[in-house]
């Protein structure tokens, strides 16, 4: 794991200094002396401009970039000596290639990832992979792995945890279908059919190695997603230049197919989100009702279904309600090589409508900086029966695990390219 992260640091740090060759070099056509260095850097001292560090590589239409990120972690739950209880770690996160084609009418993007774990296994798997054509500068279609069109876009949260939603597939998702869009005025449409899921990548698990979370033919359940549709209508409100509130509904509609009886059964969510963009201001508020029936063999559990990402399998509630509302502040800077800084605070409870089940929640408080080509997450994110921040793994999304909050302080550094 060590060696692992040694060499993408080097490389990391390659990246860097490669970088600021080139733009002196490009500025100067020669290499930078130590005075010329030096004169520069006190005629810039209180105007760095980081942005053109590191720039995608663009060919035309098609344009090449991606990230190497690392995390430095702090868990209040580890005790163990060695673990993370003490001063905490710094572990490599990903690494991700994106390729973007835009031609118009047609267009193309595409993501491909790579993560590292501790104990030295690897995950790699697709984020996302599409073709697009535009029809004209209201209505396009994609076809492929895209994002499924649900709930409060892009994202349902600020903060580089994400909102409790991504961690049931109900934020940030992605499976392989088509979607239309038609954006008209203050009106938003989406509409998309997806006969499966994105399919499962490399990794040591069966069918979990994937980046967004879906039903995964695992264990004893094996369920699978299937014949999934969604629909998402939005309107926009304009206050003012700088001032506006989107407001819409979502609904999603599919089927379960067991690999083990050979029958489907139905999965739904619905619910209506609201974000509104007040000057410096962003507000995100969401409320969600999803359902999965799974079709098991007889005598085993339909209370729960099996989901997973990242190589790894939990169970999830099958019935559950969901509310997110999350509040952030962003204020320019530039200055020191820091554009901007952005106040976050994201909370999202699920109550599962479950007999015996109890509810999990998450509250993640943090601030994000801009710096040129860098984006850096200083997280405090606390979690009860919650997978990802507290001591249990199969079950906190379920039965639940102790019932506690528990605490992970995350800084993550991404240089993005």
């Amino acid at each position: 794991m060590l060696k692992n992260q040694k060499a993408v640091l080097i490389l990391f740090l390659a990246v860097f200094v490669v970088s600021q060759g080139h733009a002196w070099a490009e500025t100067t056509g020669e290499e930078p002396t130590d005075a010329a260095q030096t004169a520069a850097e006190e005629e810039q001292e209180d105007d760095i401009d980081l942005t053109d560090l590191v720039p995608p590589w663009e060919a035309g239409p098609l344009t090449v970039g991606g990230a190497v990120r690392f995390n430095y972690l702090w868990k209040s739950w580890d005790e163990a000596p060695g673990t993370h209880r003490g001063a905490g770690d710094i572990d490599y996160d990903t690494a991700y290639l994106n390729v973007d084609f835009d031609s118009d009418p047609w267009m193309a993007s595409g993501q491909y990832r790579y993560y590292r774990y501790e104990g030295g296994e690897d995950s790699h798997f697709i984020h996302h992979g599409w073709l697009g054509y535009r029809f004209d500068d209201e209505n396009q279609v994609q076809a492929g792995v895209n994002q499924v069109p649900f709930g409060l876009l892009p994202y349902a949260s600020h903060n580089w945890f994400f909102q409790f939603p991504y961690y049931v597939g109900l934020e940030d998702d992605y499976d392989l279908g088509l979607k239309y869009i038609r954006d008209d005025g203050p009106w938003n449409l989406q509409l998309g059919y997806y006969p499966t899921d994105e399919g499962d990548g490399h990794g040591v698990s069966n069918d979990s190695a994937r980046y967004s979370y879906d039903l995964v033919k695992e264990g004893s359940q094996r369920n699978k997603e299937r014949h999934q549709m969604n629909a998402r209508l939005a309107y926009t409100f304009q206050h003012a230049e700088d001032l506006s509130t989107e407001v819409g509904f979502s609904g999603q509609y599919g089927l379960i197919r067991n690999d083990i009886t050979g029958r489907d059964g139905p999965h739904y969510a619905f619910g209506p989100h609201l974000e509104g963009n007040y000057g410096r201001w962003n507000v995100k508020l969401e409320a969600l009702r999803s359902e999965y029936e799974p079709k098991n063999p007889p005598g085993m559990s339909r209370d729960f279904v099996l989901m997973g990402a990242y190589d790894f399998p939990y169970r999830v509630a099958s019935k559950s309600n969901i509310y997110v509302a999350g509040i952030s502040y962003r204020l320019p800077v530039e200055r020191w090589g820091v554009d901007a800084i952005t106040f976050y605070d994201d909370y999202s409870y699920m109550d599962k409508r479950e007999s015996g089940y109890p509810d999990t929640a998450q509250n993640v408080l943090g601030t994000r900086l801009d710096v040129g080509n860098f984006l850096i997450y200083v997280d405090a994110a606390m979690g009860r029966n919650h997978p990802w921040l507290g001591p249990g793994w199969t079950q906190p999304l379920a039965s639940g695990s102790d019932n506690d909050w528990h605490t992970r302080f995350n800084i993550n550094v991404g240089l993005y390219f």
